[in-house]
């Protein structure tokens, strides 16, 4: 998988966790600001992981500068399947099979395995798309603003 696809299964799965804003707003005003705080906490490391690219694209510098903000991006991505596995749990008696396999299918592409290999053996192309990953970002953003109120 290149950096370009994961953005864009990143994007369609803060659209999908965008969509449960109907099913999270009936939620317990406690689990409510959990949830937000999460999102919050996906947005900020979304916005880590598209400046470390950003920077990556830029500035590749030598490679062992190349290598560190690699890393450091794998690593927010990481973080990234972490938080959202972790708003699945809240939800799981809340939404529908359906719906949670959706989500759970995607976490799966975004798994370990997944972002090592784009860490040891994939270069950056041209086709990078870091907007997917602010557009994210605006998502999960959004999401925890209206949790939050």
């Amino acid at each position: 998988m290149r950096w370009a696809q994961l953005a864009k299964k990143i994007l369609a799965l803060a659209q999908v966790v965008h969509r449960w804003l109907g099913t999270l707003s009936k939620l317990e005003p406690e689990r409510k600001l959990r949830v937000a705080g999460y999102a919050e906490a996906i947005a900020d490391t979304l916005a880590r992981t598209a400046e470390a690219l950003t920077e990556l694209e830029c500035n590749g510098g030598d490679a062992a500068t190349r290598r560190r903000t690699r890393r450091a991006a794998v690593r927010e991505l990481g973080r990234l399947h972490g938080y959202v596995a972790t708003i699945v749990e809240v939800l799981q008696h809340r939404l529908d099979g359906r719906r949670l396999a959706g989500v759970k299918r995607r976490l799966e592409t975004l798994d370990r395995g997944s972002l090592l290999e784009l860490d040891e053996h994939h270069t950056l192309s041209s086709k990078l798309r870091v907007d997917h990953l602010y557009a994210a970002e605006g998502y999960f953003r959004a999401l925890s603003d209206s949790l939050r109120v």
